[in-house]
């Protein structure tokens, strides 16, 4: 492809894997599948997770290859490197446009994928996204957004309950990261949780990189917080947690739809992690259909950790193929249009979308690190 050689001298990360032998086989045909997200920097590995779980089911869906206009088709994964950054990743989305891409797995999290939207929607490209969970990603009119797991809307209402008759919280600080995703979440949750009868006692908003939490904490720590909510992302949690506990506060911590779920942050914030709190979308990973094939395919190809969203992504990936088998056609809009009346048994679940690309019913669970371990206490459909 002789458009790529522009992008690498571009500096922009491209990687083709290449599908079995049999895809130069006379009579099958090569069809591209973008995938956008963070492949370095502070959520290298997120993205690099979700990828894998995208290349995962293409490689899946090429050994059993089904024929459109009389040729068989094999799909190919670009992934492309977008480092969380929303300029970045409409400069990612014009690239695989470019490429001709028949749909996009991306973004990685809720800013990037509303800062790429307009592009595919323009050139009427599918985007499942399988981390944005914020209102808005789905709330811009576009007929091509579509996202794998659930969003705040209904996440936030089981929360809040949860926080207030199960954990009997009553006085609450919030800090947010002040990212699209971190804004919209913790004002979310302050809406929901003060209607609920919570006391908001403080809300403050930090930089995304913001690593020095002391000077919050001490004040929270002489105000009798029952609770910190944090919309924030992993790294940043992890941090936070550690600062609470050098600081010998008692106060629990929650966090909301981040992927926080598992061996990352408990290995990097050691014995610290244990008490706190975190909602995720879907359900308990041994609880999802199909998990012990997904996770023994995964660990044989990749030595590679699954986080919270990699299911998400898996899954995005493999209702794209579905929808294109479907529409058995080649035409971009057609498989877009197929989306948005497909239901697909997945790993997830069942996957439909309503008008908006919202995904129906989804699921959501809160978790607790006990003893170094996240275990599941709580679990949640939406109707």
């Amino acid at each position: 492809m002789p458009f790529l050689s522009r992008f690498y001298r571009a500096g922009i990360f491209i990687v083709l894997f290449s599908v079995s032998a049999h895809t130069c086989a006379e009579g099958s045909q090569t069809v591209l599948i973008g995938f956008a997200g963070s492949l370095s920097g502070i959520s290298e590995t997120f993205g690099k997770s979700m990828a894998n779980a995208a290349e995962l089911a293409i490689a899946a869906a090429n050994h059993h290859p089904y024929k459109i206009n009389g040729k068989h088709v094999l799909f190919r994964l670009v992934r492309v490197d977008d480092q969380g950054d929303p300029d970045r990743a409409r400069h990612v989305a014009n690239i695989l446009v470019r490429a001709g891409v028949i749909g996009v797995i991306g973004g990685a999290n809720s800013t990037t994928s509303v800062a790429s939207a307009k592009i595919y929607a323009a050139a009427g490209i599918a985007q499942i996204s399988p981390a944005a969970t914020t209102r808005k990603f789905t709330g811009m009119g576009y007929r091509t957004t579509f996202r794998t797991l659930g969003g705040d809307s209904e996440a936030i209402h089981f929360l809040a309950d949860y926080v207030i008759d199960d954990l009997r919280a009553s006085r609450i600080a919030v800090i947010d990261n002040g990212t699209l995703f971190g804004v919209g979440v913790a004002a979310h949750f302050i809406d929901v949780a003060a209607k609920n009868g919570a006391t908001i006692v403080s809300h403050d908003t930090v930089t995304q990189t913001e690593s020095d939490f002391d000077k919050i904490l001490l004040r929270l720590k002489a105000q009798d917080i029952d609770l910190i909510f944090f919309g924030g992302y992993t790294s940043q949690t992890s941090m936070l947690t550690k600062n609470m506990r050098r600081l010998e506060m008692k106060t629990k911590l929650l966090t909301s739809l981040i992927g926080v779920v598992g061996s990352s942050f408990l290995i990097s914030t050691g014995t610290a992690a244990n008490g706190t709190f975190s909602l995720e979308a879907g359900l308990p990973f041994n609880k999802m259909p199909g998990w012990k094939k997904f996770e023994a395919a995964y660990t044989q190809r990749f030595d590679f950790n699954v986080y919270g969203m990699t299911p998400f992504a898996y899954d995005a990936a493999q209702v794209l193929i579905a929808a294109i088998r479907q529409a058995n056609s080649l035409d971009a809009r057609k498989v877009v249009d197929v989306l948005h009346r497909i239901q697909y048994r997945g790993l997830t679940g069942t996957i439909s979308f309503d008008a908006a690309g919202n995904l129906r019913n989804p699921s959501f669970t809160i978790y607790e690190v006990q003893n170094q371990r996240w275990v599941a206490l709580k679990s949640h459909t939406a109707e």
